[in-house]
């Protein structure tokens, strides 16, 4: 009886606040940071200036790129107070927590549940907990379906770019290091096009070398699942300086398109982003009604195997095995039915925004280096494909850039013609001459100071002595495949021969 009692109270309760939630109503006591209320007028909200400036620069700086540790670290450097001191200095009878263990010690959780709240969009939103019963105190987090938003209820600290920024940039979630050295600005933005998985990043400075050499290839990315024992994928390496070359040549591409004709690039993209939208969903519409096809023929085999089991012509053992095999199979179909469906639904809510994009284009038509506001603008995700061409000039790889507002519209595909691989042939023969000599040149003035060492050295005077004598061995065999080529019938093969280092003319002038 008691319990009842008590039920019904929870339930009359809970529906008094959820009415008032569903009027518009602020049920809490607490406010956001960077907000304050004014006497008489406990629903509005109304801006404080002093917190809503660090409020819009934490948004800044996550809008830029930087971590939340980045964030917490610079605010707690600039002595800036956290939001309970600020709450319990400024406005004390609005404060509720007073332990805290440093007044400016910024941490990620105080930095995440602000750059979480739609409140500084000028939103005011309700019913952001539930407790599930009213016996236990604990409450979960409501999912976005059943909290209540009202749309411009306030004033507004964040504008609605800035905080999309900010959000696109929190996904990236790089790998969190002790030193910066080793992160990159396109950590968390590149995609292996085969597994889906994140590509990690080799930094030069995780070489270690000797020398202060520094190759551009130091700088590079390969995929996560690479000689991963349990997932199987190829390397898909590739330079950093190829990624943000491509970057850079797609936005510069995408900038010359609109500036010669803005009409017409905005009807190719849209009608590139409709046929895209419809491929994606007429697949999706096509194994979701395979599936559910799946689910029905289930049905049908349960009733008819519950039938046969109830009537004796299956033993129970048997009716138990396939009863146990289909209703896996059927849980595994609903999870992809959900998976589906919802695939569709941001397919359906999901437009192009031409107007952002083509307006932060001409943000940037004169660029000619790839900045770090220009990349977390611009670019959503790199995704790199497998090359193929190996280690040779002729490697080809595709890389595929996904844009803010507008997708994965226009692929960006590197490909090398035919006559790009005659050039690059040329290239790479007169890069080998031109090392041929340059060693030839090397050779020469080492063997010079060996021979005026050797005047004044024993050791190297016999050091030059056994060079000599190398260099003889080198000429005899030389001369000796020359003369056996030249006997042999015309219709077979020649003889291959290593070029030497020396010719034999050289050799003859040194040693004498």
């Amino acid at each position: 009886m008691n319990e009842w009692y008590a039920k019904d109270t929870s339930n009359k309760i809970r529906a008094v606040f959820k009415s008032r939630m569903q009027d518009g109503k602020r049920c809490s006591g607490s406010i956001p940071y960077g907000y304050k209320r004014v006497p008489g007028d406990k629903q509005t909200l109304h801006v404080d200036e002093e917190a809503a400036s660090v409020v819009r620069r934490i948004f800044d700086m996550a809008a830029s790129g930087a971590s939340l540790a980045q964030i917490g670290q610079t605010l707690s450097d600039e002595k800036v107070l956290i939001p309970s001191a600020y709450e319990e200095r400024h406005h004390p009878e609005a404060a509720r927590n007073h332990s805290y263990h440093d007044p400016y010690r910024w941490n990620t959780t105080t930095l995440t549940y602000i750059l979480d709240r739609q409140e500084y969009l000028g939103h005011t939103v309700l019913c952001k907990s539930i407790r599930e019963n009213f016996k236990l105190k604990k409450r979960r987090a409501a999912t976005p379906e059943e909290r209540i938003v009202f749309k411009n209820t306030h004033e507004a600290i964040i504008d609605q770019e800035t905080w999309d920024q900010a959000q696109r940039l929190r996904k990236r979630n790089p790998k969190k290091l002790p030193s910066g050295t080793y992160s990159h600005r396109l950590a968390g933005m590149v995609f292996c096009a085969d597994c889906g998985s994140r590509m990690s990043f080799s930094s030069p400075e995780s070489k270690h070398r000797d020398s202060d050499v520094v190759y551009d290839s130091d700088s590079s990315w390969q995929c996560s699942k690479y000689r991963n024992m349990y997932v199987s994928c190829t390397s898909h390496f590739i330079k950093t300086s190829t990624i943000e070359a491509a970057i850079l040549n797609a936005i510069k591409a995408m900038t010359k398109e609109i500036i010669e004709n803005e009409d017409e690039f905005a009807e190719q993209l849209q009608a590139a982003w409709e046929n895209q939208n419809t491929q994606v969903s007429s697949e999706s519409k096509k194994e979701l009604h395979s599936v559910q096809k799946r689910i029905d023929e289930l049905d049908a085999l349960i009733r008819s195997l519950y039938e046969n089991s109830i009537l004796g012509k299956i033993p129970e053992r048997q009716y138990q095995r396939l009863m146990a095999q289909y209703d896996e199979e059927q849980t595994v179909c609903e999870a992809r039915i959900a998976e589906l469906k919802k695939e569709l639904d941001v397919v359906e809510t999901t437009k192009v925004d031409l107007k952002r994009f083509i307006k932060l284009i001409r943000k940037y038509k004169d660029c000619e280096t790839l900045t770090d506001e220009m990349l977390y603008e611009l670019v959503e995700k790199v995704v790199i494909h497998s090359a193929s061409g190996g280690r040779t000039i002729y490697r080809q790889q595709q890389i595929d850039i996904y844009f803010n507002f507008i997708g994965d519209t226009f692929p960006s595909q590197i490909e090398i013609s035919r006559g790009d691989k005659k050039n690059l042939t040329e290239q790479q023969l007169a890069k080998r001459k031109k090392y041929q000599k340059t060693a030839g040149e090397n050779r020469k003035k080492k063997r010079a100071a060996l021979r005026e060492a050797a005047k004044t050295d024993p050791q190297a005077a016999a050091e030059y002595e056994a060079l000599l004598q190398k260099g003889r061995e080198r000429c005899r065999k030389y001369a000796q495949n020359k003369k056996l080529a030249q006997q042999e019938p015309a219709d077979t093969v020649p003889i291959q021969f290593e070029p030497s280092f020396e010719t034999p003319e050289e050799m003859k002038g040194e040693s004498a």
